[in-house]
């Protein structure tokens, strides 16, 4: 993923809660990390989501989720999530993720896509509910206009 692109890397350790009875992680953990990921990046770039979506009335809304697994993650090992947001329309959002071992191995790769929607959960177009969010948006990431 691009370092000057809209992007982050978090790093963690994976819980034993996140494993099965195998050792392995439990596959469905790697949404929670997409989650924890892409919250991160938005804050990291100052659009805490409490304060930047909800307290607006707003909410980022998965649309699809999907991960292709490549290598198994195990409790108690050290990962980093590279997190970068692929593309920002009026009504969507689609962030991308790799997931890397602590030998630097690519574990996972998956993405998520996401609609704005309001607190009567109807779909919205940013720029035309928004505008002085939408802009802000597109002055820390000019690069992901469409």
């Amino acid at each position: 993923m691009s370092k000057t692109s809209f992007s982050d890397i978090m790093e963690r350790t994976v819980a034993w809660s996140d494993g099965d009875a195998a050792g392995i992680t439990y596959y469905a953990k790697n949404f929670e990390w997409f989650t924890d990921a892409y919250m991160k990046l938005l804050d990291k770039y100052g659009f805490s989501y409490m304060e930047t979506f909800h307290e607006r009335g707003l909410a980022l809304v998965c649309l699809k989720a999907d991960c292709e697994y490549k290598k198994m993650v195990r409790p108690l090992e050290k990962i980093t999530i590279h997190t970068k947001l692929a593309s920002l329309s009026r009504t969507r959002v689609l962030f991308m993720y790799q997931i890397y071992n602590q030998k630097g191995e690519l574990t996972a790769i998956g993405r998520t896509a996401h609609a704005f929607v309001n607190d009567r959960k109807r779909p919205v177009n940013l720029q035309k509910s928004h505008p002085t969010l939408w802009r802000a948006l597109h002055e820390k990431m000019p690069e992901q206009r469409r």
